[in-house]
């Protein structure tokens, strides 16, 4: 009955949603909106012929994967007050899957690719790198679907997806030894951050953040309302997110990953993205 209590509140939020952008003239937002979830299973029809059906998917590596910190809850986060994103979240797209397992493949031909995604809500993305052979691990802020065994946390729970406030320092290792990722990404979770605590969220980032590897995030610059609380805390436009990693964090560098709005996991009215390596 809960989940579909929840289906059908995020089927009457996306008709508000929907109906708000005709009344507000915004029908080509409406379009690309419909085409983005279009693309999406046109992906993932395309991801189940070409790897599920023909047998590629390796599966998760044969490791353990442990976690350091002080903050396995972000207790103050207002997302964690009201889980919002996290209870209703699990999103993926194949098409970035794919595009980014042949660049990191290519680029580092000679390791294992591993991915971490922070803000994983429900682990959707972690799974399907794991799936692939990958070492992909999630971390989520809040407990909410830990504690609800939702999407796929019953599975990877401990093993492949752990709580933790990112916004403070931690350290995961895969058999005792610290790792670092070719692939970290944030989808709709920087925002979320209180501004005070993104260079250490940065610096946890690079980090963990291999030589030559890259962050992928969303941003949004508007406010995210529930039950009279905003749940965006960072609330800047692209530019002076761009701004801000310029001047405080030079060992990332700027680069263009030839992906568009609809082939990214995540994106918002803004279609405001940050794509950047680490310098080698």
């Amino acid at each position: 009955m809960g989940k579909v209590t929840d289906t059908c509140a995020l089927g009457v939020r996306a008709m508000k949603w929907a109906v708000r952008l005709i009344r507000e003239g915004k029908t080509r937002l409406l379009i690309a909106d419909a085409w983005t979830r279009l693309f999406k299973a046109l992906a993932a029809g395309y991801y189940t012929v070409a790897y599920r059906w023909t047998g590629r998917l390796s599966g998760p590596p044969d490791v353990a994967v442990r976690l350091q910190t002080d903050h396995p809850v972000a207790y103050e986060s207002p997302d964690h007050l009201i889980p919002f994103g996290t209870s209703q979240n699990n999103s993926t797209n194949k098409y970035f899957v794919m595009a980014m397992r042949r660049r990191i493949l290519r680029e580092f031909s000679a390791v294992r690719p591993a991915l971490l995604d922070l803000g994983c809500s429900g682990g959707q993305l972690v799974r399907d790198f794991l799936d692939l052979g990958y070492l992909g691990v999630g971390l989520e802020g809040s407990d909410y679907s830990l504690k609800a065994k939702r999407a796929n946390w019953p599975m990877l729970a401990g093993k492949h997806l752990f709580t933790c406030d990112v916004a403070h320092p931690f350290q995961l290792t895969v058999n005792d030894q610290p790792v670092q990722f070719h692939l970290i990404t944030m989808w709709e979770v920087l925002e979320h951050i209180e501004t005070a605590r993104l260079p250490q969220l940065f610096d946890n980032i690079i980090k963990h953040l291999a030589p030559g590897g890259y962050f992928v995030a969303s941003t949004t610059s508007g406010p995210d309302m529930h039950d009279g609380v905003d749940l965006h805390q960072t609330k800047w436009p692209n530019a002076e997110w761009r701004a801000f990693l310029s001047k405080e964090k030079p060992q990332l560098e700027w680069v263009d990953l030839g992906l568009t709005y609809y082939q990214m996991v995540r994106h918002n009215e803004e279609r405001s993205f940050l794509t950047y390596r680490r310098k080698a």
